[in-house]
């Protein structure tokens, strides 16, 4: 997907569900990611791009982490990708272990 990966400009990751049920975030400059980082967001607009923007289906079991990428673009745009626990590239996931 051309999903103007080159246009992002920030990217906020939540982390949503689980047992507590409670919300964890980070937010980054995407000019700030490592390299696998923004090689793990390219991956990942790519897979939606692929769907077509639909959410990526629920992997079974209670209690899963579901997570929210929202990616600002330098024109003003928003785009929202949403994944499951399983779909989320470990650079990416590193990110809220850094999260206040």
């Amino acid at each position: 997907m051309s999903a103007d990966k080159a246009a992002a400009t920030h990217l906020r990751l939540e982390r949503r569900g689980g047992l507590a049920g409670l919300t964890l975030s980070a937010e980054r400059a995407v000019a700030d990611l490592t390299a696998a980082q923004r090689q793990a967001l390219a991956q990942v607009q790519q897979a939606a791009g692929a769907r077509g923007g639909a959410p990526a289906p629920a992997a079974p079991g209670a209690d899963r982490f579901r997570y929210r990428l929202q990616l600002q673009q330098a024109d003003g745009g928003t785009q929202t990708i949403d994944l499951g626990e399983d779909d989320l590239p470990a650079p990416l996931a590193a990110l809220l272990r850094h999260a206040p």
